[in-house]
């Protein structure tokens, strides 16, 4: 709920597709209910970051409510994402040697 909740998202007005697709996972195939989210990322200061851009968010039953998750494919054909040794911290750029510049020397 929380990532729906963050990207301000309203059943009550939201009129695209939810429809039922097969997904794979870890313990095999599953049907789940899917809808297509159009994104775009943003800086703080309102300048786009990327264009606009469609990605996959599959609702998956949770105990006591549902849950919502983006799939995060298609963001990683507009943005480098990188992790350090530890993993305690994400880099993300535009450009790949931005990822680069970012990263701590181990």
């Amino acid at each position: 709920m929380a990532d729906l909740a963050a990207l301000q998202y309203n059943p009550a007005t939201y009129y695209g597709p939810i429809f039922p697709l097969e997904i794979n996972t870890a313990g095999g195939r599953v049907l789940r209910m899917v809808s297509r989210i159009e994104m775009q990322v943003i800086k703080a200061d309102g300048t786009a970051v990327t264009e606009w851009f469609e990605e996959r968010a599959v609702i998956t039953p949770l105990m006591g409510g549902m849950r919502y998750r983006l799939s995060g494919n298609v963001i990683r054909d507009h943005l480098y994402f990188a992790t350090a040794p530890g993993n305690a911290m994400l880099y993300v750029a535009v450009k790949k040697n931005g990822i680069v510049t970012q990263l701590p020397v181990v």
